[in-house]
């Protein structure tokens, strides 16, 4: 990942282990044994993974409000 290190997101994301942190412009590897990423590597609102144009912080969010919509859902239906 760090071969990746200030050129695009683009790139950097093509390989699903890296993490781009917009704020130092570098390309890390994902911490695999931790969930979240330490503040210390990449702050969650200058983090991205998966995607380039959404922060690693809004889309834990966003997949938070759209888990607990199904389980509302599945709670009514049943």
């Amino acid at each position: 990942c760090h071969q990746y290190t200030n050129r695009s997101c683009e790139e950097c994301l093509k390989n699903v282990t890296c993490l781009w942190c917009v704020s130092s412009q570098e390309c890390v590897e994902y911490p695999v044994r931790r969930i979240l990423p330490p503040s210390d590597l990449c702050e969650l609102r200058s983090a991205r993974w998966g995607v380039c144009w959404v922060n690693f912080e809004a889309l834990i969010i966003a997949m938070s409000v759209v888990g607990g919509i199904i389980l509302i859902m599945l709670g009514v239906c049943c």
